[in-house]
């Protein structure tokens, strides 16, 4: 189990990267000198297979941004797994449809481009914030994706934007209609509004005696204690087990004397310029040395390594730099290059370098020395690593135990700790609704409530709450859900009813008031007659709230979604309309007059956001289009992988 950690500890590295690109298409490569050379899927596109690591990495994905836009309040069990499965899935299945849209289209995006769009990337920048080719490929070779695939992927990224952009800024707005849509965008109106709180209604709202009976024979169900559980239960924590056991100080110092190279924050980096000859069907081995060699006399002589890189270095990402790869560590060049450019002195050049690729001059222009950290800030984390080393083994011996004892053995938690000394732990009564603790895990509830630890009275099967902490556990008691007495609930019944009652009486005098107002009645002396009821005249409004506006800024917003929903009368009398407001009040909404802006001219980005708008809509639809032509299989994982 935790070698499952291991494996997948790469997924979130690799996932962000990819996240970069999201949409790929196109065929492309950038390298000239660096190295780097039955079936089973979640969905079917049109024949195109998405499989089971493609999706886990969009999964892994998913719950990263989760966890990132949560914080501490995120939870696993928070979410639906079967919901989350099935958008993850769809959106693989749209980015597909997007490609082949593209495909079908013959659209893509040329070489330049996509140089341009990596060049963009921060991660591939320096500490200067310059685009650094050495960093690229190091970073796209530690994740273990070819230069090629990365490029790949990120210009079909590139042709989707490209492609979405298009359909969403093809429409277009007239004149006419940007001047329309500018003057209800700026228009104002002069509102008022009668409003009529809800508590002066609660205040004399009662429940009979007879009320309260009919209401709680009519809804029995829904006062009832909750099926409840007691668990037992033993657990095996590989942090705890850890815990006891007992490190020296000097054992953590000679972990980190023997092992700092995996303290290194950031390991020797070195900066070259380089000069290469290749060697290909144009020109042969012999040739390319001579070749690369005449150019170090011309460098002997005193000529810049700089201009000559510019005249005569065949690699075309370079070259225009003066030859200048920028910073890069180990591990991302050719071996060969690799190896002379590590051996160099500051401000020396290599002899003629043969690499996969052709012939080399390569200059030292400076050295970023390797940080280690240090040994008292990570001695903690030595001491905790040394511990779980020491507990692994106990872990999974104990584990593969607790699992055959309780299953050879169902009925019963104690030969566990007859045979292993392990602790057994009770909870109190809990239901399914329980949000703390232990048992609040989706999967412990699920086991405590299955079929057979409640009914047939068995050790559940091994719960796996995490790849280092497991559990077994056993019901010890257990109480069906029953009917609360009438007692019990009668204040809630009451309020129930209160509640109803009052709504029901301000629900008739908001129809009163509304009537009286559209014969003409002046608000202001109705609100006096009506008990809860107070009289604004605001004046006019805007569609949003507009902060200087110290009276119409204060206004509900459904209030001001009413009354631009209110059609203008037709003589000089007011528009009513009548609402609801969310904290349980009730309005009346007058319209008095309505100012049209003045603009004549729409300006561009009226026009522009007009046109933006509707070409979001003919995505959209073409996307629907998509999926309703395409022939999709979907084939949901079982694991939440």
């Amino acid at each position: 189990m935790l070698q499952t950690i291991r494996d997948h500890a790469q997924g979130v590295i690799v996932w962000t990267i990819v996240g970069l690109i999201i949409i790929t298409f196109a065929l492309f490569g950038l390298s000239s000198y660096l190295s780097g050379s039955s079936k089973t899927y979640v969905a079917n596109i049109n024949g195109v297979e998405i499989d089971e690591s493609e999706y886990r990495r969009a999964m892994q994905d998913y719950r990263s941004r989760l966890q990132q836009m949560m914080g501490n309040s995120y939870r696993d069990d928070m979410f639906n797994s079967q919901m989350i499965k099935q958008e993850v899935v769809n959106g693989l299945i749209t980015r597909e449809l997007i490609t082949q849209y593209l495909e079908d289209q013959n659209f893509k995006v040329g070489p330049t481009r996509v140089a341009a769009e990596i060049k963009s990337i921060d991660a591939f920048k320096d500490e200067s914030g310059q685009f650094s080719k050495a960093r690229y490929f190091e970073l796209i070779n530690r994740q273990g994706m070819s230069e090629t695939f990365f490029e790949q992927q990120l210009a079909r990224d590139v042709a989707s934007r490209f492609v979405q952009m298009g359909i969403r800024q093809s429409d277009f707005a007239t004149e006419s209609e940007a001047r329309q849509f500018l003057q209800l965008k700026n228009q104002q109106r002069d509102i008022g509004y009668l409003s009529i709180a809800k508590k002066s209604y609660l205040k004399k709202a009662r429940a009979s005696k007879k009320q309260i009976e009919e209401y709680y024979n009519a809804h029995k169900r829904e006062f009832m204690n909750p099926e409840k559980i007691s668990i037992e239960y033993i657990e095996i924590d590989l942090q705890k087990l850890a815990a006891g056991y007992d490190v020296s100080d000097e054992e953590v110092k000679q972990f980190y004397t023997a092992n700092q190279e995996s303290y290194v924050s950031q390991a020797e980096q070195r900066k070259v310029s380089h000069i290469l000859i290749k060697v290909d069907d144009k020109i042969d081995e012999k040739s390319a040395l001579k070749k690369i060699k005449s150019i170090q006399t011309k460098l002997k002589k005193g000529n810049s390594f700089s201009k000559l890189a510019k005249e005569f270095s065949q690699d075309p990402g370079s070259a225009k730099q003066g030859g200048d790869l920028g910073f890069f560590g180990k591990g991302v060049m050719d071996k060969a290059f690799e190896a002379s450019a590590f051996s160099l002195k500051k401000g020396k050049v290599s002899k003629p370098v043969r690499s996969a690729f052709g012939y080399h001059l390569i200059k030292l222009e400076d050295i970023r020395a390797a940080k280690v950290q240090t040994f008292d800030k990570v001695k903690a984390q030595i001491r905790k690593d040394l511990q779980i080393q020491r507990a692994e083994q106990t872990f999974y011996e104990l584990s593969e135990k607790l699992n055959n004892i309780t299953y050879e053995q169902p009925g019963s938690l104690q030969p566990v700790v007859d045979e292993l000394g392990l602790k057994i732990q009770k909870t109190g009564l809990f239901d399914r609704s329980v949000t703390k603790g232990i048992v609040s895990k989706s999967k412990v509830l699920d086991a405590a409530f299955s079929d057979d630890v409640l009914n047939l009275g068995r050790n559940s099967d091994l719960i796996e709450l995490s790849d280092t902490h497991l559990m077994v556990l056993r019901k010890l008691e257990h109480q069906q859900a029953s009917q609360k007495s009438l007692e019990a609930v009668r204040k809630q019944i009451i309020e129930k009813l209160r509640q109803k009652v009052a709504q029901e009486n301000l629900n008739e005098q908001l129809e009163k008031a509304y009537q009286e107002l559209q014969k003409g009645t002046s608000p202001k002396k109705l609100a006096k007659k009506i008990n809860g009821a107070k009289w604004e005249r605001v004046g006019y409004i805007s569609r949003t709230a507009d902060p200087k506006d110290k009276k119409a800024s204060k206004l509900s917003l459904h209030i001001r979604n009413k009354a631009f929903g209110l059609a203008q009368s037709t003589d000089k009398t007011p528009s009513w309309g009548k609402l609801t407001l969310s904290n349980g009040d009730a309005a009346v909404i007058g319209l008095y007059k309505v100012k049209v802006s003045d603009a004549q001219i729409p300006a561009v980005t009226d026009k522009q956001q007009l046109a933006q708008n509707t070409g979001s809509v003919l995505f959209s639809r073409l996307l629907e289009q998509q999926r309703l032509e395409a022939n999709i299989e979907i084939n949901l994982p079982s694991s939440d992988e």
